[in-house]
């Protein structure tokens, strides 16, 4: 991850590269977490850096062995944080900082099935 910015009274993104290659599109929180020994990395995936938009997120899941990457459901006002998959359940956190409220998110890992070229 490299440093990109930071929001305007808000946290800082950041850019991706996987194998010294810049994944195109997208920043990235900071939030980030490896599952199954390093084969994926789940991360927090921003769709606009406008302060005034934000925070757009999604969870984006990338297949590190395969170079492919799959993107949960856009989310507005929210973070997302906690990736951990247990027992085949991929489950995270979904961060409402102006509501003060946080809701838990999870789906069965095998209902991941939308992947494609992390470079595209």
């Amino acid at each position: 991850m490299n440093y990109e910015n930071e929001i305007r009274f808000g946290p800082a993104y950041y850019s991706l590269e996987i194998e010294g290659k810049k994944v195109p599109n997208f920043f990235y929180g900071f939030s980030r977490s490896e599952l199954l020994n390093g084969r994926y990395l789940a991360i927090e995936e921003w769709l606009t850096t406008d302060y005034k938009k934000g925070p757009i997120t999604r969870v984006a899941i990338f297949d590190l062995e395969n170079k492919l990457v799959s993107r949960l459901e856009v989310v507005e006002k929210v973070f997302v944080s906690g990736f951990k998959l247990n027992n085949n359940i991929f489950s995270y956190r979904k961060n409402y900082h102006a509501k003060g409220k946080v809701v838990e998110s999870e789906l069965e890992w095998d209902s991941i099935i939308e992947w494609s070229s992390i470079y595209s």
